[in-house]
């Protein structure tokens, strides 16, 4: 079982992969790309503010990083 800091590392690279993905893989669909910008959003607040102990918000992330990556972008 990871530690703190593992999962920590874990969800930096998460986010790094999924602006990435976000970016490379914007939908045409307008509803869609709102909320994908949004994500981006706060992936991007994520990237500046995540901290070790943010437990919650590396929940988060796993679960955007398993609905954008894992399932190929399929919600």
């Amino acid at each position: 079982m990871p530690n703190a800091y593992e999962e920590y590392q874990t969800a930096l690279r998460q986010i790094d992969e999924l602006m990435a993905y976000l970016r490379s893989h914007q939908s045409p669909a307008c509803a869609l790309a709102e909320e994908e910008d949004a994500v981006l959003i706060r992936l991007a607040d994520w990237k500046t503010d995540l901290r070790p102990q943010h437990r919650a918000a590396m929940l988060e992330i796993g679960r955007y990083y398993q609905r954008y990556i894992e399932s190929g972008g399929q919600s």
